[in-house]
């Protein structure tokens, strides 16, 4: 066990690998949440070169937001995250035929393959 604060954790989450599952979540990590995905250093130049392939995938909500907001954010903890709409769901966020949240950037990745 690790000990956090007060917060007993156990060692599992050192030693398992995290697996979402879309069918019972539907992809809320996309669309709640105080501030959008994290984004290392690296990623923001090739978020850049890859924007005009993302950008079918994406609702118009989204790409408006990204017009308004750039591609990316530096959030006040010093941290690049993605913009998002009216506060809530992540700029890149697209809901398939089922509902589920989804990530453009991952789609043209997917895509690209």
């Amino acid at each position: 066990m690790l000990v956090i604060d007060n917060t007993l954790i156990t060692d599992e989450v050192l030693e398992k690998h995290f697996v979402c599952d879309l069918n019972a979540c539907k992809g809320a990590c996309c669309v709640k949440g105080d501030y959008g995905a994290p984004l290392e250093d690296d990623e923001l130049e090739q978020l850049d070169k890859v924007y005009s392939k993302v950008k079918p995938y994406m609702t118009p909500a989204g790409i408006e937001a990204v017009e308004k907001q750039g591609k990316y954010l530096l959030y006040e903890k010093k941290e690049w995250v993605t913009p998002l709409i009216k506060g809530k769901e992540c700029a890149y966020t697209f809901f398939d035929e089922a509902g589920v949240a989804k990530c453009a950037i991952e789609k043209h990745i997917t895509k690209a393959k």
